[in-house]
């Protein structure tokens, strides 16, 4: 009898001990690795994490490489001393496994006269997936390449004209280039400017049909090229224009208080009809979410500040948070809220840059050490299998580049 329940009791304790080996094996996991977010609610959804694909040194050839932000390619300097302008780049776009390959760069010069004002345009540069760059600017030309303005072989150019006999007062002044046979389009010839001057920033509209300007100190205006009518964006709307996006049919505008159904969180919204150039008022936002409560965690327009000579339009989208961590994200053009599910938005230690192309927003959580994308045009979000928070940045505007300081590049490809 003793033997039966000896052996009875070693039975039971070989049962479970499988059984507990059985519980530690992790479940199988799919080809995209997954991670639920700390900061997630419990029962939230698991949202995809994003590996670096490609790593790149940070040395080439004994030289640091630097990423040229927002445009895809690293460049290297091809003078023996870098200096801070006048310095020659070489241009590399990545492979899939980090290997660098050079890009073919080509000269321009050639002068022009506009408004009995001579400029010398004397650059190289190099294009890769349809966007141009610049690889040698002289430091005294008068004249800077808006970097993602690109249509087919021209790109929008930026003259500095001088304002009355002080040197050191300009403003920049619009121009389309054709980088292939040389001609120079002054797409403000027949516009009747009057007083706008101090111009500080430019952009074309989606379909370059026509171009925002900005003047320092924060006026709008828009120019119909088609016309080569320019419009105040604050006289059409009545009230001054903080910031602007065109985006269909019509021209998002936005600034700080004001009442109505244009109303979320600080700001208030209309837009102005690219037909008749009159303002309208957005309809009432249809959402069971009390929005008086909302405010802004993002929001990116067009306005008088030049984003490191790259162009910038404005983007539809911009994210919200209700003060609980719960995210929303409004289309301006459907003039809609679509809550993010799985993430909560930090308190504190948070920061978010926006791809120029205005689709998605890189959220970099210093605090916690943590980064995650988020795709505006869908609402679904990624996290990225980061080392630092603090070394983002847009690579262009499918990839995230970090550079920990480890000694190597990484890009996460979101496409």
């Amino acid at each position: 009898m003793k033997k039966i329940i000896l052996l009875l009791l070693t039975l039971c304790c070989l049962i479970s001990a499988c059984g507990k080996a059985e519980a530690q094996v992790p479940a199988s996991t799919s080809a995209a690795p997954t991670m639920q977010a700390a900061s997630a609610k419990a029962n939230g959804p698991t949202l995809p994490l994003i590996k670096a694909g490609a790593v790149v040194p940070d040395v080439y050839k004994e030289k640091q490489l630097r990423p040229v932000e927002n445009c895809g390619v690293f460049q290297l300097c091809a003078d023996p001393v870098e200096m801070n302008q006048g310095s020659h780049y070489d241009a590399f776009a990545v492979n899939a496994d980090g290997t660098l390959e050079q890009l073919e760069e080509a000269q321009f010069n050639n002068a022009y006269t506009l408004d009995g004002s001579r400029y010398h345009l004397n650059f190289d540069w190099a294009e890769h997936n349809g966007l141009k760059t610049a690889t040698y600017i002289p430091a005294d030309m008068e004249a800077s390449m808006l970097t993602l303005s690109d249509e087919g072989s021209k790109s929008l150019f930026l003259l500095r004209w001088h304002v009355g006999e002080d040197s050191t007062v300009y403003s920049y002044y619009p121009v389309l280039l054709d980088l292939e046979s040389g001609e120079l389009t002054d797409l403000l010839a027949n516009c009747r400017l009057g007083s706008l001057s101090q111009i500080s920033n430019a952009a074309f509209s989606p379909d370059h049909s026509g171009l925002l300007l900005a003047q320092e100190g924060g006026a709008i205006y828009y120019c119909d090229l088609k016309s080569s009518t320019v419009y105040s964006l604050d006289e059409l709307s009545g009230e001054p224009v903080k910031a602007c996006t065109v985006t269909g049919d019509k021209i998002i505008c936005w600034s700080q208080g004001g009442e109505g159904s244009g109303v979320l969180g600080d700001y208030h919204f209309w837009s102005i009809g690219l037909s008749d150039f009159k303002r309208q008022e957005m309809p009432s936002l249809r959402t069971d979410v009390d929005t008086s409560i909302l405010r802004f965690a993002h929001l990116a327009g067009f306005d008088s500040q030049l984003r490191q000579g790259n162009m910038f339009s404005g983007s539809r989208y911009a994210l919200c948070t209700d003060g609980s961590g719960q995210t929303y994200v409004l289309d301006m053009e459907e003039w809609n809220l679509r809550a993010v599910e799985g993430y909560t938005l930090p308190a504190s230690n948070l920061s978010s840059t926006g791809s120029l192309d205005g689709q998605r927003l890189l959220l970099k959580d210093t605090g916690s050490n943590k980064a995650a994308v988020l795709d505006y045009r869908d609402c679904t979000l990624v996290w990225l299998d980061i080392q630092s928070a603090e070394g983002l940045s847009w690579f262009d505007s499918d990839t995230v580049l970090e550079h920990p300081g480890d000694g190597n590049f990484y890009l996460y490809d979101l496409k």
